[in-house]
């Protein structure tokens, strides 16, 4: 999921409007001029936050429908509906008397909710399914939501009993304000939103807008069947498609030994861009987290792709979340990312996305790094506990990617990933291992 729609929130000096105009009127109206502008700003900011706790309930209430959609007409409306409320609930949040950082953490997860709805919206409008991947992420929005909306509930609760947010505003005679205290239950939930909860290192990796790796030549529907029989032995079909968007792909709903697969092959040079099967959870692990990182690697080789190892690994109800990339010459190329989901319980591959390898795989040769891992070593905190290095690739905020040493170290147990740049010896990311009951996610 990348973090590509970041709307622009301008919240300076909300909180003062309220007490300015209070005191200006102060000076020159009555007592009872000055109450009945009280009034009219109650019914002001009452109707936004009756509006915000509306919005969001919507949102957790589409974003429960959309869970268990799979009409892609049915979807494109709940994605519609829910970008629209979380845009309105941007609206309210900034109309109301609350300090930023009581909500800092619920505006970062309303931008991030709408900027998801907004690129599946799109992708649906190409001809693409939401991933297997992306309708867990729509789970932990949901359960993000639910969050949001018991807490916002409470607050109507609140103004139900007689509560007055005028009343309970920072004004120039005190440092309190205790409206944005009843917002402290959103700052405590929401603490953290990762983009892609199951996302190893750099997993979110399009450094361009070029497409680099499928090589030049076209082929035709028929070739891309030989494709997915060299990739499923014998398998039935169910649909066949063409769509056009960054990538022109055959579309192929198949049969493989009674299981269903959804199959996305390019046009340009036959490549396996995604692949996704339904599963049910299941607590059954037959298969080791190590056994099912070797089935991916082996399904890549399989595919032709080679010198592609494991990166980042972790479970979650039954299922190996396998993030392979690119090595040469033992320097991990981040860059060209490959995410796998394997059944723990069967080692059957149910989803593959390869969307980032596509965009960015090229041959490369430069790996001389001008700083020495002794240099390098130097630069990283001296209070972490460094147990392992390597030359990695990463990709760049915008455009573009960088040699650096990659160091994996430990403090106050957890684990960090620490970035120097190989040519200038600055330290350009440092990501954190956490360690949840959904299983590991880095931030």
């Amino acid at each position: 999921m990348k973090k590509t729609v970041i709307l622009p929130l301008v919240l300076a000096g909300v909180m003062s409007i309220g007490a300015i105009i209070f005191t200006a009127v102060s000076w020159g109206s009555t007592a009872s001029a000055l109450d009945d502008y009280k009034n009219q700003l109650e019914y002001v900011y009452e109707r936004n936050l009756f509006e915000l706790i509306e919005n969001m309930n919507n949102v957790e209430n589409d974003l429960s429908k959309l869970q268990v959609s799979s009409s892609v007409a049915v979807q494109q409306k709940y994605l519609s509906t829910i970008i629209a409320n979380t845009n309105s609930a941007q609206n309210n949040l900034s109309s109301l008397p609350i300090e930023h950082n009581a909500i800092d953490k619920t505006l970062t997860f309303v931008n991030q909710l709408s900027g998801f709805c907004i690129i599946q919206s799109e992708r649906l409008s190409t001809g693409q399914t939401i991933s297997l991947d992306d309708m867990d992420q729509v789970d932990k929005l949901h359960s993000a939501s639910v969050d949001i909306k018991f807490e916002l509930n409470k607050l109507s609760t609140l103004i139900a009993s007689g509560y007055k947010i005028v009343d309970n505003t920072k004004n120039p005679t005190e440092n309190t304000n205790d409206f944005s205290d009843q917002f402290s239950g959103l700052k405590n939930d929401v603490t953290e939103y990762p983009t892609l909860i199951y996302d190893g290192p750099f997993s979110d990796s399009v450094t361009n807008k070029t497409i680099k790796g499928l090589g030049k030549n076209e082929i035709n529907a028929e070739e891309a069947k030989r494709v997915i029989s060299r990739t499923f032995g014998n398998y039935n079909i169910n649909s066949e498609s063409l769509s056009k968007g960054d990538f022109d792909t055959f579309n192929f709903d198949i049969e493989v030994d009674g299981v269903e697969y959804y199959v996305q092959i390019t046009k340009k040079g036959g490549f396996l861009l995604s692949m996704n099967s339904q599963a049910d959870d299941s607590e059954t692990k037959n298969k080791s987290l190590d056994e099912c990182a070797t089935i991916a690697e082996n399904f890549a080789t399989k595919l032709g792709l080679e010198n592609v190892k494991t990166a980042w690994s972790t479970v979650n109800s039954g299922f190996a979340y396998i993030n392979l990339t690119y090595y040469v010459n033992d320097v991990t190329v981040y860059p060209d990312m490959i995410k796998v989901k394997v059944d723990m319980s069967n080692g059957r591959i149910v989803a593959w996305e390869a969307r980032e390898w596509a965009y960015n795989h090229v041959e490369r040769n430069n790996f001389s790094p001008i700083i020495d891992e002794i240099e390098a070593r130097g630069k990283v905190p001296t209070e972490l506990d460094i147990r392992r290095v390597r030359l990695a690739i990463i990709p760049n905020e915008y455009v573009g990617e960088t040699l650096t040493w990659e160091f994996m170290a430990i403090f106050s147990g957890s684990v960090y990933y620490v970035y120097i740049d190989a040519t200038t010896g600055e330290q350009v990311n440092i990501l954190r291992v956490i360690e949840t009951d959904d299983g590991d996610l880095l931030m």
